[in-house]
């Protein structure tokens, strides 16, 4: 049932789309209608039938749908058309709880950094497992009429087409020499390579050709007995040797095919009307154009033969001429038009050109849109640095080349490190927290391999801070640390000078614990910068330190190099402010990850970050903990204040993808997922297969974010997983509300 309700939205989608393009093409022809030539208007109806078959096309900004906001975009506005239902019985709109995230973070869970996000899910134990459950009824039935019609009208063409071969097989082939001889000029004037053979049966009606391939003409067996004149012949034959050169034969039968997908839209009737009627006009217009305005005349009076002698008793759809369109109205059209031609206005004009392209580009184009708002996915690798986030003043990065672009002042940073201590991170504010502070910045170091840390240090930075102001600062935060209180400690400050530098050195000693090892902590200034890195000397040696300070100096390319952290070895996230930041994310994670801004239900992001795979679902071994992901967390727009806490709703989204491995497929087999809880343990949530939109997707059962070391009262999560090509997706719902399936389909929709 999924597939032809997937097929039924795709032909809502299409036939919607290429009313508006044909409605452009009507008022443009209207418009024009004294100045548009024949073969113009007939091309423009062209533009229209690739809209009508494409299933997808590019984005542009002079896209047509850039000016109608309320339709933007059909196709998702149409897939959500399944959701927008009633409710199951017993399902209140209270029936769940709304509450803030908690504002701390575990390895399983990074939205937590983010508190009092928001989000909207519904109940699979109040639903049923198959998304097809969840499809309006009315969807259903007009699904299923639109399929039956689309068949039946396929099926009656083939017979159609069958028949007519069946027949055709019993007609008598045409070796007339003065036939033979005007087929063979014609063939000559239209520069037709391929041989065109004529036929003849009482059962012809009226002339038409047929093939694409192997061209051939067929005459009703009255007109061969009665024409003497080689004119009419000349002009019934030309006439069809310009359909054969002009592929209309082809777009005749794509237009079959099209009206049998769109019979529901009486809008394509009409089109296909008015299409074949122009269609014999630009046929008349090339053949006035190869044989010369002398022979429009004669021309003319053929047609008006024609069709008072065959159209009456006409029983076939063919190419000359069109049931229902030999009303007055459309033979005085034709006898216009041939009376008028004009040699040369067959051939399009440069504005022609400028036309059929501008309206190619307004109409066989999308807007750069969805239903969750205006550019609500972002492709980083196109280029630019849009900020994603304007309120977060907070910055911390794993390279030194984006973080000193960004940084309130230039610092340096030492070029030389201690054996297998590397760059983790550099973090600030791009704005004091309060007037009276002073910028800082922090560069984190460690030695640590996979989940084990060895050894760390951190080098922090001050603009305007004197050299005792800063000392002092360092005794009041070590007289501060809770391992004072083990007995006591004693710090002993001494004068160094490196490399010119003059600062100081701080040994800082436990009393009572003679195996906590020493401490050293160096302060120096340099260019108004005071500068100071703490370590424990386990970690880093006296000289250590003082090659460190010799080597410091302002970010170029090597060192831009050496700091980068492209390992996360003892870094577990870090976050996306821009699109700069994404493209640094997809060269993390491996492949261009889309960046999602918006959702269905006016949901916005309001974080991102790139994480090790703890986040995603439990890592198997420390290899597999270094894999990487991207996540996106989703809050709505109504502030959590203003909400009733339990007051149903989804409390927040988090969108995960990283490349697959073997996750879904071992997800699939076991039928479960294993999430990581606070204390780094595994508990295992049951997996479900289900169907949306005629996609794939595993959901598991209601979890807890902890397992069971999760509070009672904690928001229930539900996950929905799926595959697109080598990348893993995951959508993790805090709270449940209707747009649940609506966010999923969206997200797999556009997650390409």
């Amino acid at each position: 049932m999924h597939i032809a309700e997937s097929l039924f939205r795709w032909f809502v989608a299409s036939t919607l789309t290429a009313s508006l393009a044909a409605i452009v093409v009507i008022v443009v022809q209207h418009l024009l209608r004294r100045r548009i030539s024949a073969r113009l208007r007939y091309t423009l109806w062209l533009i229209v039938m690739v809209r009508l078959v494409l299933p997808v096309f590019p984005h542009s900004p002079v896209s047509l749908f850039n000016a109608l906001p309320n339709i933007i975009d059909i196709k998702k506005a149409v897939s959500e058309l399944p959701f927008q239902q009633d409710r199951p019985a017993g399902e209140s709109e209270n029936s769940a709880k709304e509450i803030s995230l908690q504002p701390y973070y575990t390895s399983n869970e990074a939205g937590r950094n983010n508190p009092k996000q928001v989000i909207m899910v519904q109940d699979p134990h109040e639903r049923a497992v198959s998304m097809e459950t969840g499809t309006h009824p009315a969807i259903r039935i007009l699904s299923i009429v639109w399929l039956a019609g689309t068949v039946a009208f396929l099926t009656y063409h083939l017979i159609y087409w069958l028949r007519m071969k069946g027949m055709q097989r019993s007609f008598s082939r045409v070796y007339d020499p003065a036939m033979m001889k005007v087929a063979e000029e014609c063939r000559n004037l239209f520069s037709v390579k391929r041989f065109v053979s004529m036929y003849t049966h009482a059962s012809v009606r009226s002339p038409y050709m047929t093939g694409i391939l192997r061209p051939a003409v067929y005459l009703p067996d009255t007109f061969c007995r009665e024409t003497v004149d080689a004119a009419p012949l000349k002009h019934v034959i030309a006439h069809e040797l310009a359909h054969y050169k002009r592929k209309d034969t082809a777009w005749n039968m794509l237009g079959s095919v099209v009206l049998a997908f769109h019979w529901m839209n009486p809008l394509v009737w009409l089109m296909m009307r008015r299409m074949k009627a122009d269609r014999e006009l630009a046929c008349d217009a090339c053949v006035l154009e190869v044989l010369g305005e002398e022979e429009a005349v004669p021309y003319g009076m053929t047609i008006i033969g024609f069709l008072k002698r065959y159209s009456s008793r006409r029983n076939q759809p063919h190419l000359l001429y069109f049931k229902g369109m030999n009303g007055e109205k459309d033979i005085m059209r034709r006898i216009r038009m041939i009376k008028s031609f004009k040699k040369g206005s067959y051939k399009f004009s440069l504005l022609a050109v400028l036309l059929v392209l501008l309206i190619s580009a307004a109409t066989l184009t999308n807007a750069p849109v969805s239903s969750a708002g205006t550019s609500a996915w972002i492709h980083a690798e196109d280029g630019g640095n849009e900020l994603l986030f304007s309120d977060m003043t907070f910055r911390e990065y794993d390279n030194l080349d984006k973080a000193s672009r960004v940084a309130p002042f230039q610092f340096k940073v030492p070029a030389v490190l201690p054996e297998g201590m590397a760059m983790d991170n550099i973090s600030y504010h791009l704005q004091p927290l309060t007037s009276s502070a002073s910028p800082e910045i922090s560069v984190w170091y460690s030695k640590a391999k996979a989940n084990t840390i060895y050894g760390s240090m951190e080098l922090t930075i001050v603009r305007g801070a004197g050299l005792q102001e800063w000392y002092e600062q360092t005794v009041k935060e070590e007289e501060e640390l809770g391992d004072a209180e083990a007995g006591g400690k004693v710090i002993q400050k001494s004068p160094i000078s490196i490399a010119g530098l003059e600062g100081l050195k701080m040994t800082i000693r436990m009393t009572a614990w003679k195996e906590h090892p020493e401490r050293y902590t160096y302060l120096w200034k340099d260019q108004g910068v005071t500068y100071r890195i703490h370590a424990n000397a386990a970690d880093i040696s006296s000289s250590d330190f003082e090659h460190m300070v010799a080597s410091m100096r302002y970010p170029d390319e090597a060192l831009n190099k050496l700091y980068e952290n492209n390992e996360y070895t003892s870094k577990m996230i870090n976050y996306v402010y821009d699109t700069e930041d994404i493209r640094r994310a997809q060269k993390l994670i491996g492949y261009n990850a889309a960046f999602p801004r918006k959702l269905p239900g006016d949901f916005t992001a309001s974080l991102s970050y790139v994480s090790r795979k703890g986040n995603f679902n439990f890592s198997e071994n420390d290899t597999d903990s270094m894999r990487k992901l991207l996540s996106v967390a989703y809050s709505p727009l109504t502030d959590v204040k203003s909400v009733d806490s339990h007051q149903a709703g989804i409390k927040s989204v988090q969108f995960m993808q990283m490349l697959n491995g073997d996750m879904y497929e071992d997800m699939k087999k076991s039928g479960t997922v294993s999430f990581s809880r606070i204390d780094g343990k595994r508990f295992i949530v049951k997996l479900q297969q289900v169907i949306i939109h005629g996609h794939e997707v595993l959901r598991t059962e209601k979890f807890k974010i902890d397992g069971e070391l999760s509070n009672p009262g904690e928001t229930d999560r539900i996950s929905y997983f799926w595959l697109d090509e080598n990348v893993c997706f995951q959508a993790r719902f805090a709270g449940q509300g209707p747009e649940e399936q609506a966010i999923v389909q969206y997200l797999m929709e556009q997650d390409k």
